[in-house]
């Protein structure tokens, strides 16, 4: 059943506000037995992000492993890092908010728990520059649109950002226009680590 354990410790505030945001992004918590873990997984690229994660999580952490695929379709070998925590009673409130019958959700406290911390780990996670103008994505296609409309009143009412919501193919993410760049961009600089810094402006 894995490493399982009880509350062994706490979450500190910048944990939980890293959590809040990556869950928002690519992350996922899932049941281990009687508790709950933090899994996430990237690219080769962003082996420095992953050992920071596990850095910030510690002393939950579990040494992140390196997985080595091959596509089927097209014969390429793809690297990526995986990385989880221990399985804690701790992570079990935040799987009570995020998830509903087995889907990741936008929690209806979430204006009261996300921070300019959160916002960047998202964006790291989850998000990129436009190339041909000035504005940011955030890349949400996997929430409802009704949920996606919930973060943008969340993304004003929290940080004064006004966004919209694009369209491409079957795919929807929400666009920080041109007008609000500056302030999204000042609002995650300061945490946004090195190896993203072609994500800001």
């Amino acid at each position: 059943m894995g490493n399982t354990v009880g509350s062994r410790g706490v979450l500190t505030s910048r944990q939980r506000e890293i959590l809040v945001g990556t869950l928002l992004g690519d992350a996922h918590l899932e049941k281990n037995g009687r508790y709950t873990r933090l899994r996430v997984d990237h690219y080769d690229r962003h082996k420095e992000y992953i050992f920071w994660l596990v850095n910030e999580f510690l002393p939950f952490s579990l040494k992140p492993r390196r997985i080595i695929e091959v596509d089927k379709r097209n014969g390429k070998t793809y690297t990526r890092w995986h990385f989880s925590t221990k399985s804690l009673s701790n992570f079990d409130p935040f799987r009570e908010l995020f998830y509903f019958q087995g889907r990741k959700i936008i929690p209806s406290n979430l204006d009261r728990i996300i921070t300019p911390l959160s916002l960047a780990i998202w964006y790291m996670d989850d998000g990129f520059k436009r190339q041909d103008s000035k504005g940011f994505y955030l890349c949400t296609s996997s929430f409802t649109s009704e949920e996606q409309n919930i973060l943008q009143k969340l993304l004003h009412k929290r940080f004064n950002l006004d966004t919209k919501i694009h369209h491409q193919h079957e795919l929807s993410r929400i666009f920080v226009p041109s007008a609000y760049a500056d302030v999204f961009n000042n609002l995650v600089k300061p945490f946004v680590l090195p190896i993203f810094s072609y994500k800001l402006l």
